[in-house]
């Protein structure tokens, strides 16, 4: 059995939570003690370590809720997310056939976020994307770029498990740490990278220089997920721009496995 999870947020679609639930924090975010305050108890659970507590934005609310003295101002979110109308283009225009692509191929889809899975699944499910399993916190009881995140697939018997998501410090710094395959899809890509061939990619002496670049803003925006940093930058095995690409490495002789991305039960 082949699996290939998906980070959602940035990989598959284009931030749904946020672009959502934004319109009904906008005059909430737009008091800073208001703002400071969520800032502040995410990071305070960032550092605590709890997997189920730290994207819990339901409970995140009702603790600065509380904090502040507040009255009850904060949206429902799980109303929001069942009945909100979804935008134009949520959905990357690439990924309802890609996956039918690559199931047809023969892979398994694993929706893979560091969301709770009680916020995500209806978005997924909304979206229409046709998965075989969600890993979420909730349901690994850990936050990518932990190994443990990926135990439920590891725990099974898998000919090779392959990993795409967009944020260097959680989704490949955690394939790296789970000897998982590690595909960073960069759909910014500027036009010199995309007009690099797609396999010589991960080759450019530019790369380097690149991550480290891109790890400092992801870190200085989500945190660091882990309670220490890795030694080492993340390594993707290979970088893509969209999933057409992303077929293009996984039915290339480069992507045989090395015996670290075999992972069995």
């Amino acid at each position: 059995m082949r699996w290939l999870t998906f980070d959602f947020d940035g990989t598959l679609a284009d931030w749904p939570f946020r672009r959502l639930m934004r319109p009904h924090m906008e005059a909430l975010l737009a008091e800073p003690t208001i703002r400071q305050a969520l800032r502040r108890e995410y990071l305070r659970r960032l550092a605590q370590g709890d997997p189920t507590k730290v994207y819990d934005w339901g409970d995140i609310h009702r603790a600065v809720r509380e904090q502040l003295g507040l009255p009850p101002v904060f949206p429902n979110i799980a109303q929001v997310l069942a009945e909100a109308k979804l935008p134009p283009g949520l959905l990357y225009p690439d990924v309802p056939a890609g996956l039918a692509a690559l199931r047809a191929q023969g892979y398994r889809i694993a929706v893979a976020t560091n969301g709770l899975a009680r916020y995500q699944q209806v978005l997924v499910d909304r979206l229409n994307i046709t998965y075989d399993r969600l890993l979420a916190p909730d349901i690994s009881q850990a936050l990518k770029p932990d190994p443990a995140f990926w135990n439920p697939l590891r725990r099974e018997s898998v000919e090779k498990i392959v990993h795409v998501g967009d944020l260097l410090s959680q989704d490949i710094w955690g394939a790296n740490a789970a000897g998982l395959g590690a595909v960073w899809i960069w759909r910014t890509m500027p036009q010199d990278w995309r007009e690099t061939p797609v396999l010589e990619r991960t080759q450019r002496p530019d790369l380097a220089s690149v991550i480290a670049a891109r790890v400092e803003s992801e870190l200085e925006e989500h945190g660091l997920v882990v309670p220490v940093r890795p030694p080492t930058p993340p390594q993707p095995d290979h970088i893509v721009a969209d999933l057409e690409e992303l077929q293009i490495v996984l039915n290339s002789a480069s992507t045989t496995p090395s015996p670290s991305q075999l992972c069995s039960g």
